[in-house]
């Protein structure tokens, strides 16, 4: 039989999302270059270690209007699993029991030397932020490849991305007391940090109430009606400690509500590939100073 490498190659680069990955990484940079995105691309493949494992970030963006990074993570979903589906959780803590915040993390640095600390920003707070995610079937024949757990695999990858790179800007500040980027100036203090998920998924949102789910089942229904296909949404997720940086920081943590937030609770925009301009466009990223120091 004679081979086909073609073939072969296309299959590989699709299957591992490589053709994706670059496509989202142009539609970024042509919306920096056209004015639409204040997003700036900044590398691609970029090594990190965390807590002895490494892997590479797909690529990452900076703010032209202050130092704050963008780590992206690239995900060709599936087709047999191409549904990505989020959900509210009715009761997040004690002391959180409205509208959460928008987060994103900082790392600070005194100008007179002593060791680097890490912080929250928030910048609005939302009804809108789901922390329940399922793959959900769509019908299409599947790849066999990677099945479920894609929406797990790719939140974990970010995240490790995200805290190796702090790790990244900490070493090189301790070696050389500057922020490790060309062009910062001499007294900034801090550079912030926010994961991101770019994929071909379609992304469906509930807002339904799981605690009025049958006592005595367990069970609920999802009327057709509470779900809603969104370009774009936010989601949190409580990263564990073997993927998150050691830094300390968060010297005011108290109970576990804080502990939660502060220390776990990450805030990880979701983009389907028709929100990507939606999304680098929004009004939240153009505005440096509204972005509030957590306490």
């Amino acid at each position: 039989m004679q081979e086909n490498p073609e073939k072969g190659l296309a299959h590989q680069l699709n299957v591992h999302g490589y053709g994706f990955q670059y496509a989202v990484l142009k539609s970024a940079i042509n919306y920096s270059d056209r004015k639409i995105s204040p997003w700036i691309f900044e590398v691609a493949e970029f090594p990190i270690t965390i807590n002895g494992s490494s892997t590479h970030i797909d690529f990452i963006l900076r703010n032209q209007n202050e130092p704050f990074f963008l780590i992206a993570e690239c995900k060709r979903a599936d087709p047999a699993l191409s549904n990505w589906c989020f959900v509210k959780t009715p009761f997040v803590s004690r002391r959180e029991s409205g509208d959460e915040r928008i987060v994103r993390e900082v790392l600070l640095s005194s100008k007179a030397g002593g060791s680097p600390k890490v912080n929250l920003d928030w910048i609005t707070r939302s009804s809108e932020i789901y922390r329940l995610a399922f793959e959900v079937q769509s019908g299409e024949k599947g790849e066999g490849k990677f099945g479920r757990g894609q929406i797990n695999d790719a939140i974990t990858q970010v995240l490790r991305g995200t805290n190796g790179l702090i790790d990244f800007f900490v070493s090189r500040l301790q070696k050389t007391n500057r922020m490790p980027f060309k062009g910062l100036s001499e007294d900034s203090t801090y550079a912030a940090f926010l994961p991101v998920i770019f994929t071909t998924a379609k992304l469906w949102t509930s807002d339904t109430d799981l605690s009025e789910a049958d006592i005595s089942s367990g069970n609920i229904e999802i009327a057709q009606d509470k779900l809603v296909q969104r370009e774009w949404l936010f989601y949190h997720y409580s990263q564990t400690p073997d993927i998150a940086h050691t830094l300390s920081g968060f010297s005011d943590i108290y109970e576990l509500s804080d502990a939660l937030y502060f220390d776990y609770t990450r805030t990880i925009p979701i983009v389907n590939a028709s929100g990507i301009s939606a999304f680098l466009s929004n009004n939240l990223w153009k505005h440096p100073h509204d972005w509030q120091r957590s306490k």
